[in-house]
């Protein structure tokens, strides 16, 4: 991508692409409780400086994925990834932030520029998509403040730490 920031409306928050000073607060942050809890089943517990320098270098590189951050220190992230194949009108977008700074409305922000950049760079994108586990109220009102509509509960559709999980699909449409 070559969008060097995008600036949020609030005071010191931008999104821009991961960098290598970004490691140490990755690795900090993502171990969070709050954070882990609703993230896939992908993502490692506990969450290393291995696993953050991976991220960074490989994993932030697939799709659009953008480090939201404070005065230029990643808080969170938020992502649109394409589907591939007959499946390429969708992607997935998702959304993470650090505890700290819930509920001052960063995400719905960060989130919309993201999908206004998704849809500019993925020109046959024409559905994006967030799969939420049940019980992340937070982030289902996130995808509504988005105009996301519930397309459906997705029963028994994901495993989490062991155990099957229910999620709810919402879903945007060009």
């Amino acid at each position: 991508m070559t969008v060097a920031a995008l600036r949020l409306s609030r005071p010191g928050w931008t999104m821009r692409a991961w960098q290598d000073g970004d490691v140490p607060r990755l690795t900090q942050i993502a171990n969070d409780e709050r954070i882990v809890r609703w993230m896939s089943d992908l993502w490692p517990e506990p969450y290393t400086e291995v696993d953050a320098r991976w991220w960074v270098e490989t994993g932030s590189q697939q799709g659009l994925v953008w480090a939201v951050c404070l005065d230029d220190v990643a808080q969170g992230a938020v992502g649109a990834n394409p589907q591939a194949g007959f499946q390429r009108c969708n992607a997935e977008i998702g959304w993470w932030l650090c505890p700290d700074h819930w509920g001052l409305g960063v995400i719905p922000e960060a989130a919309k520029l993201m999908m206004e950049q998704a849809l500019l760079h993925y020109a046959e994108v024409t559905r994006l998509f967030a799969p939420i586990h049940s019980g992340n109220l937070p982030s289902m009102r996130v995808a509504e403040k988005l105009g996301m509509q519930l397309e459906g509960v997705q029963r028994r559709s994901a495993f989490k730490r062991g155990l099957v999980i229910d999620r709810h699909l919402y879903a945007w449409v060009r």
